[in-house]
């Protein structure tokens, strides 16, 4: 005999899909005519830019370009120049089945790139990267709810049940005026960062508000090869609808810079021209509402012989949202010669880990630095240094794992500390939503043998010499009977025996 039960559920994401493929990026790159001859290179760099991601039949499909960026000295002036060329890719994933409600997480990692001249005007390069794909669907598992008359070992847990999971794709557009800065004659490195500020949520709507960071190195007089820096901090507002969402959800968003385009446009307002910029941004949300549940966790009859059946049950039990910065103090050391003047510092990529630590969360990472700057000659030069850095998040107590984890400079500024180091001190912002997990065995469902009927003996009462340390909950199946009435026939209110006595176990 099975009991009827309710069904009850706590849902999670699930992953349904989650890969990696490596994208080659093979380039015949042959300057323009308006760019000089090549003297040295100083940076070559693989920059793959998203277009879209979609799902449908099974076949997940994405899409993009890798653009191949070459910083150069050029022959003449023995200034910086830049020359780029794109190459398109496009990506499918299959899967077993499309479910109906999920999300697309992807993200792009460099692995190499090889730069050889053939000649001042002509460059081959191979180089390639990796591709993640992960896709989220919501998973669930049925909580065990008793019948009556069966004693239970009821643990209460507070659980986070996943209500909501969505996703948007949008652009963000601005045309930014130059007016106030040296004229743009052209982009030499530019990067563009994203991050959420405030997140507000109303009825199945989710309004979000969040700001870009434009950082832009480029030249503003080719005949002297002098340079300039631009920094531009965009705000943004982006509605999602969202089903399940409300203003008790506790919302975890993950802002994605999928691909992004700078160009420089005429501005019949003013001699300089004005800087176009194109964001494709993709966020995710998963919403989570915190649940008592009452997770069975030893299940039996006290009529019959009866059966348990036991699996293993992953909750979430502390939720918390992170957007935390800290300042970090690093330095680049030139190993030979000196450094003349600093031209421009930046992050070029960064790595995050968070492992669990005194109670908190630690995050851990590397940031590449790359410094442009003129050696003791006024000749360019190229530095690229991996530094570490490590943080305790001070909001994350309790928690063991960071979902949505993201790391960014959103800040950075540098001094020349002597004739071979330059000091640098960087702001990294961590955002994300700490997690406690924890895994409980619980009770499926119980089969009861009605054919077997259990014998409640003759004794009214039993007497038990219970060692210390020993449990309730054990004693009273063991001799069939109920715990409630165990503990109270012998006045203990705790379930697990801080010493040795004698229990009286009553007959039912």
């Amino acid at each position: 005999m099975e009991y009827p039960t309710e069904s009850r559920f706590l849902r999670a994401p699930a992953a349904v899909l989650d890969t990696v493929a490596e994208q080659l990026a093979d380039v015949d790159l042959t300057l323009p005519d308006y760019c000089p001859d090549i003297e040295k290179i100083l940076k070559c760099t693989l920059i793959p830019k998203l277009q879209s991601k979609s799902l449908s039949g099974g076949q997940l499909r994405v899409d993009g370009s890798c653009v191949v960026n070459v910083l150069y000295v050029e022959s003449t002036g023995k200034t910086i120049r830049c020359c780029e060329q794109s190459v398109s890719f496009s990506q499918s994933f299959s899967l077993r089945e499309t479910p109906e409600n999920y999300v697309v997480l992807t993200k792009t990692k460099p692995e190499y790139i090889n730069c050889r001249a053939l000649s001042p005007r002509r460059l081959v390069i191979h180089g390639a990267f990796s591709l993640y794909a992960k896709v989220l669907s919501v998973g669930q598992s049925e909580i065990f709810t008793p019948p009556e008359g069966l004693e239970t070992l009821i643990k209460p847990a507070e659980c986070a049940d996943l209500t909501a999971l969505c996703q948007e794709q949008f652009t963000v557009s601005e045309e930014i005026s130059a007016a106030d800065k040296p004229p743009v004659e052209s982009v030499l490195h530019s990067s563009v960062t994203a991050g959420i500020n405030d997140v507000k949520a109303v009825k199945d709507k989710l309004m979000v508000g969040g700001e870009l960071n434009l950082r832009m190195f480029y030249l503003c007089d080719v005949e002297t090869g002098e340079t300039a820096k631009l920094d531009y901090v965009l705000p943004f507002n982006q509605i999602l609808d969202c089903d399940g969402v409300d203003e008790n959800t506790r919302n975890l968003l993950c802002c994605e810079v999928m691909s992004y385009d700078v160009r420089l446009k005429n501005d019949i307002m003013s001699e300089k021209p004005i800087i176009a910029l194109d964001v494709k941004l993709c966020l995710t949300e998963q919403g989570y509402v915190m649940r008592e549940e009452k997770l069975v966790c030893d299940a039996f009859s006290v009529e019959y012989a009866s059966a348990p059946r036991f699996d293993n049950l992953k909750t979430v039990t502390e939720l918390l949202p992170v957007s935390e910065s800290f300042m970090e103090k690093l330095s680049i050391c030139v190993d030979s010669g000196k450094i003349g003047k600093i031209l421009d510092i930046y992050a070029d990529s960064l790595t995050l880990n968070a492992a669990p630590a005194d109670g908190r969360l630690s995050v851990s990472g590397k940031v590449n630095l790359c410094m442009l700057a003129l050696d003791g000659d006024d000749f360019p030069m190229f530095v690229e240094r991996s530094c570490d850095f490590s943080h305790t998040l001070s909001s994350s107590e309790g928690c063991d794992s960071l979902c949505f984890g993201r790391v960014r400079a959103s800040g950075l500024s540098f001094r020349l500390a002597d004739d071979s180091t330059a000091e640098i001190r960087v702001e990294l912002k961590v955002t994300g939503g700490a997690m406690k997990n924890e895994c409980t065995r619980v009770v499926t469902d119980v089969e009861v043998f009605e054919d077997q009927p259990l014998s409640s003996g003759d004794c009214a009462l039993t007497l038990y010499f219970a060692d210390s340390g020993e449990n309730l909950w054990s004693i009273s199946k063991a001799h069939n009977t109920r715990l409630e009435p165990l503990m109270c026939e012998n006045n203990l209110e705790e379930i697990d025996l801080d010493s040795p006595q004698m229990l009286l176990i009553p007959k039912l």
